[in-house]
């Protein structure tokens, strides 16, 4: 290769990775100057009039008119063109799957629901969330760019496989994105939920110097965590980082589908909550619940009312909880700690003051103090915020691709009115 074609390679790295800068800070912002960008990414002012022009002629940017700038000077806003194309994020649960499109900013603003009956096997549901997607791309008037799938469970990427999911039987080992992609012109992802709900964290508080060195702790129908190091995702070689719900807290304990005994999913999650409520209430303790209506909803009603069977429960949930915080707190040394999911939405006060309390006790004096432990604060399901994140990154970071795929389009398009005139 001659020095010439070694310096017009490095221009392009250089150009793809100035743009996808620009494109990832105007996401952060939502609406800003030119020189706002220029500040914050370091470049000159002609390298980012010149991204900026190329992305508004392709329409990934436009204009949003006249903004206060410094000095009491005016400039002229931009911001993602959120219509520009769209992405599409799903969330797996054990009794449900929702979908929802989302624009580049990943933000959902369109969101459904479509209930998985009891034991519904996996050669069911694939092909139904694959429907779902199909019937997605139809009514789309927009262009679909990418699609992310968050599911339950530790998901190997190499052998697009689950390995195994508490309570949900015949999903290991069975082809997931091979099932919901064949013959389907579509980038799609699959991730794991604990990771998506960590990246929905550093998708819209990564400014904030806490969730660079963060832990998502997801407890709900089972329970995981995903790593935030360094303001970047961690998941391990294979993408299975994380699986703490699968440390066992008692090597004598409750058998687990993951081979082992006593993993802290068999105690601290929502389907060990609702389980010890059953037991309670057929043994005839008396409570406002009913064995058959145990919805987050109707436990966080009971448990607000001081129903003793619910408060009881739920801080013995609690407390096996704060055992494994512990436990990634000695091991991992976060800045930040967000709880949430099912477990969190029932009494968020009440789990904060228990796991606060415990880990005060248990994790040595020096460190208490310097981790900081709340309940998630982001609108709707990180989850599913997660995974629209996702597939949303995935298009942001190739912004050429964006802005060639437009040139051609506009080629075509012009090409009748250009035959016709000749």
């Amino acid at each position: 290769m001659n020095a010439s074609n070694q310096k017009s390679i490095n221009q392009e790295k250089s150009q793809a990775i100035n743009r996808a800068l620009i494109i990832d800070l105007l996401r952060q912002q939502g609406v800003c100057s030119r020189a706002t960008l220029a500040h914050l990414s370091g470049l000159k002012q002609a390298t980012i009039t010149n991204i900026i022009a190329e992305c508004i002629t392709s329409g990934l940017v436009m204009e949003t008119g006249l903004m206060s700038g410094s000095k009491g000077r005016r400039s002229i806003g931009i911001t993602l063109n959120e219509e520009h194309c769209h992405v599409i994020g799903i969330r797996m649960t054990r009794s449900a799957f929702y979908l929802c499109l989302a624009g580049l900013s990943g933000k959902p603003f369109h969101v459904q629901e479509f209930p998985i009956a009891p034991g519904e096997p996996v050669q069911t549901t694939l092909p139904r969330i694959r429907r779902a997607v199909e019937d997605t791309l139809a009514q789309s008037e927009t262009k679909i760019a990418a699609a992310c799938m968050a599911m339950p469970g530790p998901y190997h990427e190499d052998r697009d496989c689950l390995f195994f999911v508490t309570e949900l039987s015949g999903w290991q080992n069975y082809p997931i994105r091979a099932t919901l992609t064949k013959g389907l012109d579509l980038p799609f992802l699959v991730v794991n939920d604990a990771n998506a709900s960590a990246f929905a964290q550093l998708w819209y508080h990564g400014q904030e110097p806490a969730t660079q060195n963060m832990l998502y702790v997801l407890a709900g129908q089972g329970v995981g965590c995903g790593i935030i190091s360094e303001g970047r995702l961690v998941t391990g070689q294979r993408g299975l980082a994380g699986e703490f719900g699968h440390n066992s807290i008692d090597y004598n304990g409750l058998p687990c589908e993951c081979g082992n005994r006593g993993c802290l999913e068999k105690y601290c999650s929502t389907l060990a909550l609702r389980s010890r409520i059953r037991e309670r209430l057929a043994a005839g303790e008396a409570s406002k619940l009913q064995a058959d209506a145990l919805s987050t909803e109707a436990l966080a009603h009971a448990v607000a009312q001081g129903d003793p069977v619910a408060c009881e429960e739920y801080d013995r949930v609690c407390e096996f909880l704060s055992i494994g915080i512990t436990n990634l707190i000695n091991q991992l040394n976060p800045g930040i700690i967000v709880i949430g999911d099912e477990l969190a939405e029932i009494a968020p006060d009440r789990m904060l003051a228990t796991v606060r309390e415990r880990v005060k006790e248990s994790v040595h004096t020096l460190s208490p103090g310097e981790v900081a432990i709340e309940v998630n604060r982001l609108p709707g399901s990180p989850v599913l915020l997660g995974a629209a994140a996702f597939a949303a990154q995935s298009v942001l970071a190739d912004p050429g691709k964006l802005i060639q795929e437009a040139a051609v389009s506009q080629e075509i398009s012009s090409a009748p009115l250009e035959l016709a005139a000749q």
